[in-house]
């Protein structure tokens, strides 16, 4: 079974509020919420506005903590923090 992906991103968390309802309502049960770096906290937003604000029995089924391994146009390899959370209703 294939899991819809939303990746947050740096635009207003509503906008990623907004990509889940309209997932949901498409029939979507489980959505995986994708974020690195500085953007793991709008990823931590846009579930607890999902929860408190939209569906009181949201469920966070998983969290996957990782790093990715990015190579900088210097040649430099930086490591950042990935958050994977799958939501469901």
């Amino acid at each position: 079974m294939s899991r819809s992906q939303v990746i947050v991103g740096r635009k207003n968390v509503m906008r990623y509020v907004t990509a889940c309802i309209t997932l949901f309502n498409r029939g979507e049960r489980e959505i995986v919420l994708r974020a690195r770096g500085r953007n793991i906290d709008n990823c931590i937003r846009t579930i607890m506005l999902l929860k408190s604000g939209f569906y009181s029995n949201l469920k966070i089924k998983e969290i996957n903590l990782s790093t990715d391994e990015l190579r900088r146009d210097d040649g430099r390899v930086v490591y950042v923090g990935v958050l994977e959370a799958v939501i469901s209703l």
